[in-house]
Protein backbone atom coordinates (compact mmCIF):
# COMPACT_ATOMS: atom_id res chain seq x y z
CA UNK A 1 0.00 0.00 0.00
CA UNK A 2 2.01 2.86 -0.85
CA UNK A 3 2.51 5.29 1.97
CA UNK A 4 0.83 2.91 4.22
CA UNK A 5 3.60 0.12 3.90
CA UNK A 6 4.54 0.59 7.90
CA UNK A 7 1.28 -0.28 9.02
CA UNK A 8 0.90 -3.82 10.26
CA UNK A 9 -1.54 -4.97 6.90
CA UNK A 10 -0.94 -6.76 3.50
CA UNK A 11 -3.14 -5.49 0.65
CA UNK A 12 -5.54 -8.25 -1.30
CA UNK A 13 -8.43 -7.86 -3.13
CA UNK A 14 -11.11 -10.54 -2.39
CA UNK A 15 -14.37 -10.75 -5.17
CA UNK A 16 -16.04 -13.69 -3.24
CA UNK A 17 -16.23 -15.34 -0.16
CA UNK A 18 -13.21 -17.61 0.20
CA UNK A 19 -12.33 -19.10 3.50
CA UNK A 20 -9.05 -20.55 1.85
CA UNK A 21 -7.80 -17.32 0.04
CA UNK A 22 -8.35 -15.95 3.18
CA UNK A 23 -5.98 -18.31 4.86
CA UNK A 24 -3.45 -18.05 1.58
CA UNK A 25 -3.45 -14.40 2.01
CA UNK A 26 -3.10 -14.08 5.48
CA UNK A 27 0.01 -17.18 5.55
CA UNK A 28 1.37 -14.57 3.03
CA UNK A 29 0.86 -11.57 4.92
CA UNK A 30 2.45 -13.25 7.93
CA UNK A 31 5.73 -13.81 5.68
CA UNK A 32 6.08 -10.34 5.25
CA UNK A 33 5.73 -9.55 8.95
CA UNK A 34 1.95 -8.28 8.73
CA UNK A 35 -0.66 -9.94 11.25
CA UNK A 36 -3.54 -8.11 9.59
CA UNK A 37 -5.06 -7.55 6.02
CA UNK A 38 -6.36 -4.55 4.68
CA UNK A 39 -9.15 -5.54 2.35
CA UNK A 40 -10.74 -4.20 -1.00
CA UNK A 41 -13.94 -5.26 -2.29
CA UNK A 42 -16.94 -3.49 -3.91
CA UNK A 43 -20.48 -3.09 -3.52
CA UNK A 44 -21.42 -5.97 -5.94
CA UNK A 45 -20.22 -8.32 -4.01
CA UNK A 46 -21.71 -7.05 -0.33
CA UNK A 47 -21.48 -10.95 1.15
CA UNK A 48 -17.48 -10.30 1.11
CA UNK A 49 -18.42 -7.76 3.68
CA UNK A 50 -20.42 -9.63 5.97
CA UNK A 51 -18.00 -12.72 5.95
CA UNK A 52 -14.74 -9.84 6.77
CA UNK A 53 -16.95 -7.90 9.39
CA UNK A 54 -18.32 -11.53 11.12
CA UNK A 55 -14.11 -11.88 11.71
CA UNK A 56 -13.50 -8.55 13.22
CA UNK A 57 -12.66 -6.45 10.66
CA UNK A 58 -13.63 -2.62 9.85
CA UNK A 59 -14.73 -0.25 7.28
CA UNK A 60 -11.51 2.11 6.70
CA UNK A 61 -12.65 3.74 3.72
CA UNK A 62 -14.92 3.84 0.94
CA UNK A 63 -14.81 5.27 -2.62
CA UNK A 64 -17.48 5.96 -5.32
CA UNK A 65 -16.21 4.43 -9.17
CA UNK A 66 -17.75 7.24 -11.47
CA UNK A 67 -17.47 7.35 -15.00
CA UNK A 68 -17.92 10.79 -17.62
CA UNK A 69 -18.90 10.08 -21.37
CA UNK A 70 -16.13 12.37 -22.79
CA UNK A 71 -17.95 13.03 -25.97
CA UNK A 72 -21.23 13.61 -24.61
CA UNK A 73 -19.50 15.98 -21.44
CA UNK A 74 -19.97 20.10 -22.31
CA UNK A 75 -17.22 21.65 -23.11
CA UNK A 76 -15.71 22.82 -20.10
CA UNK A 77 -14.31 26.47 -21.21
CA UNK A 78 -10.80 27.56 -19.98
CA UNK A 79 -9.47 27.28 -16.85
CA UNK A 80 -9.76 30.08 -14.14
CA UNK A 81 -6.24 29.36 -13.04
CA UNK A 82 -2.74 29.19 -14.71
CA UNK A 83 -2.29 25.38 -15.54
CA UNK A 84 1.03 23.80 -16.95
CA UNK A 85 1.62 19.74 -17.55
CA UNK A 86 4.15 17.55 -16.61
CA UNK A 87 5.09 17.12 -20.08
CA UNK A 88 6.00 20.83 -20.37
CA UNK A 89 7.48 20.81 -16.27
CA UNK A 90 9.30 17.82 -15.53
CA UNK A 91 12.14 19.87 -13.47
CA UNK A 92 8.96 20.29 -11.24
CA UNK A 93 8.70 16.58 -9.87
CA UNK A 94 10.44 17.76 -6.95
CA UNK A 95 8.31 20.32 -6.29
CA UNK A 96 5.45 17.81 -7.06
CA UNK A 97 6.61 15.02 -4.44
CA UNK A 98 6.75 17.56 -1.62
CA UNK A 99 3.16 18.23 -2.15
CA UNK A 100 2.50 14.37 -2.64
CA UNK A 101 3.72 13.93 0.75
CA UNK A 102 1.70 16.40 2.60
CA UNK A 103 -1.31 15.35 0.45
CA UNK A 104 -1.42 12.05 0.87
CA UNK A 105 -1.97 12.10 4.47
CA UNK A 106 -4.46 14.15 4.26
CA UNK A 107 -6.73 12.29 2.67
CA UNK A 108 -9.52 10.33 4.86
CA UNK A 109 -8.45 6.92 5.97
CA UNK A 110 -4.27 7.94 5.23
CA UNK A 111 -3.91 9.72 7.91
CA UNK A 112 0.07 8.78 8.97
CA UNK A 113 1.01 8.08 4.77
CA UNK A 114 5.20 8.46 4.58
CA UNK A 115 5.30 9.44 0.79
CA UNK A 116 8.86 8.53 0.01
CA UNK A 117 11.17 9.23 -3.37
CA UNK A 118 9.87 6.08 -5.12
CA UNK A 119 6.38 8.04 -5.55
CA UNK A 120 8.00 10.29 -8.10
CA UNK A 121 8.36 6.71 -10.25
CA UNK A 122 5.15 5.00 -9.66
CA UNK A 123 2.95 8.23 -8.68
CA UNK A 124 4.51 10.78 -10.88
CA UNK A 125 6.14 9.14 -13.98
CA UNK A 126 3.55 6.63 -14.84
CA UNK A 127 0.96 8.94 -15.55
CA UNK A 128 0.53 10.55 -18.67
CA UNK A 129 2.46 13.36 -18.98
CA UNK A 130 0.14 15.46 -21.35
CA UNK A 131 -2.96 15.48 -19.18
CA UNK A 132 -1.21 15.31 -15.66
CA UNK A 133 -2.26 18.70 -15.04
CA UNK A 134 0.03 21.16 -12.52
CA UNK A 135 -1.48 24.79 -10.69
CA UNK A 136 1.21 27.28 -10.68
CA UNK A 137 0.83 30.58 -9.06
CA UNK A 138 4.04 33.02 -8.97
CA UNK A 139 5.55 30.02 -10.29
CA UNK A 140 5.00 28.17 -7.59
CA UNK A 141 3.39 24.61 -7.33
CA UNK A 142 -0.19 24.65 -5.51
CA UNK A 143 -1.82 22.05 -7.14
CA UNK A 144 -1.89 18.99 -9.45
CA UNK A 145 -3.74 16.52 -10.99
CA UNK A 146 -2.52 13.03 -12.59
CA UNK A 147 -4.37 10.78 -15.07
CA UNK A 148 -3.51 7.75 -16.51
CA UNK A 149 -4.35 4.59 -18.46
CA UNK A 150 -4.84 1.58 -17.17
CA UNK A 151 -3.47 -2.24 -18.24
CA UNK A 152 -7.25 -2.80 -19.22
CA UNK A 153 -7.36 0.16 -21.50
CA UNK A 154 -9.55 1.88 -19.55
CA UNK A 155 -8.73 5.83 -18.77
CA UNK A 156 -8.82 7.08 -14.85
CA UNK A 157 -7.94 10.53 -12.94
CA UNK A 158 -4.97 9.59 -10.58
CA UNK A 159 -4.01 11.59 -7.60
CA UNK A 160 -5.32 15.86 -7.15
CA UNK A 161 -3.77 17.02 -4.52
CA UNK A 162 -3.89 21.30 -3.58
CA UNK A 163 -1.56 22.87 -1.41
CA UNK A 164 -3.15 23.16 2.43
CA UNK A 165 -3.22 27.31 2.00
CA UNK A 166 -4.77 27.06 -1.48
CA UNK A 167 -7.87 24.83 -0.88
CA UNK A 168 -11.45 25.76 -1.43
CA UNK A 169 -10.43 28.28 -4.63
CA UNK A 170 -11.32 25.68 -7.36
CA UNK A 171 -7.98 24.81 -7.91
CA UNK A 172 -9.17 20.87 -7.96
CA UNK A 173 -12.12 21.87 -9.81
CA UNK A 174 -9.75 23.81 -12.59
CA UNK A 175 -7.77 20.80 -13.81
CA UNK A 176 -10.45 18.01 -13.40
CA UNK A 177 -12.27 20.35 -16.36
CA UNK A 178 -8.86 20.98 -18.55
CA UNK A 179 -8.36 17.21 -18.00
CA UNK A 180 -11.66 16.94 -19.29
CA UNK A 181 -10.75 19.18 -22.18
CA UNK A 182 -7.93 17.40 -22.83
CA UNK A 183 -9.79 13.77 -23.22
CA UNK A 184 -12.13 15.03 -25.52
CA UNK A 185 -8.72 16.61 -27.89
CA UNK A 186 -7.44 13.17 -27.70
CA UNK A 187 -10.59 11.01 -28.39
CA UNK A 188 -10.65 9.37 -24.68
CA UNK A 189 -14.09 7.65 -24.48
CA UNK A 190 -14.46 7.15 -20.76
CA UNK A 191 -12.60 8.63 -18.01
CA UNK A 192 -13.48 7.39 -14.39
CA UNK A 193 -12.56 9.00 -11.43
CA UNK A 194 -12.98 7.25 -7.36
CA UNK A 195 -13.71 9.67 -5.07
CA UNK A 196 -13.48 9.01 -0.87
CA UNK A 197 -17.04 8.80 0.11
CA UNK A 198 -16.43 11.75 2.98
CA UNK A 199 -14.95 14.12 0.05
CA UNK A 200 -18.67 15.68 -0.41
CA UNK A 201 -17.13 18.53 -2.10
CA UNK A 202 -15.28 16.24 -4.79
CA UNK A 203 -18.46 14.39 -4.98
CA UNK A 204 -20.49 17.02 -5.93
CA UNK A 205 -17.96 18.73 -8.61
CA UNK A 206 -18.16 15.02 -10.23
CA UNK A 207 -22.04 15.65 -10.73
CA UNK A 208 -21.65 18.78 -11.87
CA UNK A 209 -19.30 17.81 -14.62
CA UNK A 210 -21.78 14.71 -15.38
CA UNK A 211 -20.07 11.85 -14.12
CA UNK A 212 -22.47 8.76 -13.36
CA UNK A 213 -21.64 6.76 -10.27
CA UNK A 214 -21.09 2.92 -10.94
CA UNK A 215 -20.52 1.13 -7.93
CA UNK A 216 -18.32 1.68 -4.77
CA UNK A 217 -14.91 0.00 -3.59
CA UNK A 218 -14.86 -0.73 0.18
CA UNK A 219 -11.63 -0.78 1.85
CA UNK A 220 -11.64 -3.46 5.57
CA UNK A 221 -8.62 -3.87 7.89
CA UNK A 222 -8.75 -6.63 10.34
CA UNK A 223 -6.64 -9.78 11.54
CA UNK A 224 -5.50 -12.58 9.50
CA UNK A 225 -6.73 -16.03 9.41
CA UNK A 226 -5.70 -17.38 12.12
CA UNK A 227 -2.31 -19.65 11.87
CA UNK A 228 -3.15 -23.74 11.52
Amino acid sequence: MPGLEHLPYAEVWFHAVDDEAWAEASAAARELGKPGLEAWTTTATPEVVEFLVARGYEEVRRYRISELDVAAAPDPGPPAFSLSTFAERPDLADALYALARVAYGDQPGRAGSRIDEAWVDWGLRASEPEGSLIGLEDGRVVAYGSIERKDDGLWWHGFLAVAREHRGRGLAGAIKRAQIAWAKANGVPQLRTATELRLEGMRALNRRLGYTPLYDEIVLRGPGHPAS
